[in-house]
């Protein structure tokens, strides 16, 4: 045998192990208790919105629609802007898993703090577009801005 084998476990560590657990177990007491729900981020309140849909085009490309007016904001060439066409994926991916309709609007925000946000009313799905950096924001933001319409369908 060696001499490992006849050394006790550290008893430091024993206490640092017991003493995470603990603090552990009393962080979550304490949050169901208070009712504190990390996915709730409060908002700051709307300055100015709208609501827009995505629609595929038939060469790959994507149009972008004023859902009030039915106003073709832009259409968006098959290899550009691929952070929203990511972003497309994922709320679409999310529609479906909630059993609604894919070509509903999403709602385009500019927050009181500055920042946007774009958010699924269909699945209460909201997207902090800042998490993103400010050129992916911004290619979201841009639909919110007054713009002049390319047709109407």
């Amino acid at each position: 045998m060696s001499d490992m084998h006849d050394r006790p476990f550290p008893r430091h560590i024993l206490i640092a192990i017991a003493a995470l657990v603990g603090f552990t177990i009393l962080a979550v007491a304490l949050a169901r208790i208070t009712g504190y729900d990390p996915t709730q981020i409060p908002l700051e309140a709307e300055v100015a919105g709208r609501d827009i849909r995505f629609v595929d085009g038939d060469r790959g490309d994507l149009n972008v629609y004023d859902a009030s007016t039915g106003v073709l904001l832009e259409v968006i060439p098959p290899d550009e802007d691929g952070f929203i066409r990511g972003l497309l994926r994922t709320l679409e991916r999310e529609r479906g898993k909630h059993g609604v309709d894919l070509d509903g609007p999403y709602r385009v925000s500019y927050r009181a703090d500055g920042h946007f946000t774009l958010e699924d009313g269909s699945t209460e799905f909201l997207v902090s577009l800042r998490a993103f950096g400010a050129t992916n924001e911004a290619a979201i933001g841009r639909f919110l801005s007054p713009q002049q319409p390319i047709a109407s369908p």
